[in-house]
């Protein structure tokens, strides 16, 4: 299941804008139209690409013994 609303968009400062994904900055931008822009491209890349496989991450000697 995909998370909903992984990437949000936060006034920084007085002028700039700041993309998050969850509690993670992504970027700063000056215009709030550049952050929705960034905001889309990650969205779509997200979709496009399954998450890893977190047993390919695992070293074999930590890995759960199968049975």
């Amino acid at each position: 299941m995909q998370e909903q609303n992984k990437f949000s968009i936060e006034k920084w400062d007085h002028r700039h804008w700041a993309v998050f994904e969850g509690y993670e900055l992504v970027c700063v931008t000056v215009y709030r139209k550049g952050a929705l822009e960034v905001k889309k491209r990650l969205e779509q890349r997200a979709s496009e690409q399954p998450p890893p496989a977190v047993e390919s991450a695992i070293s074999p000697s930590l890995a759960r013994p199968t049975q």
